[in-house]
């Protein structure tokens, strides 16, 4: 190799400037920053959305925990809301799933506290004759009241820094679970969300 050929690749005087000048630096820096003040609230929205639907499928997923242990256990599990201090059951904390045992005592067998934002509006799948927010599975895997009385019904999950998130969280009277989205077109048409 030539002594100036080598002189090119290391001097960055020759053969034009080479390096960038600060403005040119300050304007990639500003693209940069408008870039993420605009995507920063899409990224956000979407990490309250998939939080919320976490906490609703964990709630189906309970439910078909509960009805599974009923099923194969042959006796009745409950899914109901975790109470507090004598606070009224609400689902606001979470909920738990419990196995009835002999004499009618219960025995919690998982429980799922809600995570910080996340809350449920409704006091969904109360049993009319005891007035207790309680899913009951019995023997045969089907959601009843302690009475008989078949419980469908739903729940709606909501993020609080985020109102226009919701899920409803529904179970329907051929026993099936799913998930809604009221904010969808095609769920409020298709599915009576």
């Amino acid at each position: 190799m030539s002594k100036r050929y080598i002189h090119y690749l290391f001097d960055s005087r020759e053969g034009g400037e080479r390096g960038h000048s600060l403005l040119e630096l300050m304007v990639v820096i500003a693209l940069i920053s408008m870039m993420l003040l605009i995507g920063a609230p899409q990224i956000q929205a979407q990490f309250y959305e998939r939080k919320l639907e976490h906490a609703a499928r964990q709630f189906i997923y309970h439910a078909q925990f509960a009805r599974q242990r009923a099923l194969y256990g042959g006796h009745d599990m409950l899914l109901k809301p975790i109470v507090a201090n004598d606070d009224e059951a609400n689902w606001k904390l979470g909920w738990q799933v419990e196995g009835i045992g002999a004499n009618d005592s219960t025995v919690i067998v998982a429980q799922y506290f809600l995570p910080t934002n996340i809350t449920i509006q409704s006091k969904g799948f109360v049993d009319p004759h005891s007035g207790q927010s309680q899913i009951r599975f019995n023997p045969a895997g089907a959601a009843k009241s302690k009475h008989g009385g078949f419980i469908a019904n739903r729940l709606i999950f909501a993020h609080t820094k985020n109102t226009d998130l919701k899920r409803h969280v529904i179970l329907a009277a051929n026993g099936r679970w799913r998930i809604c989205n009221p904010n969808s077109s095609f769920h409020r048409k298709e599915l009576n969300c």
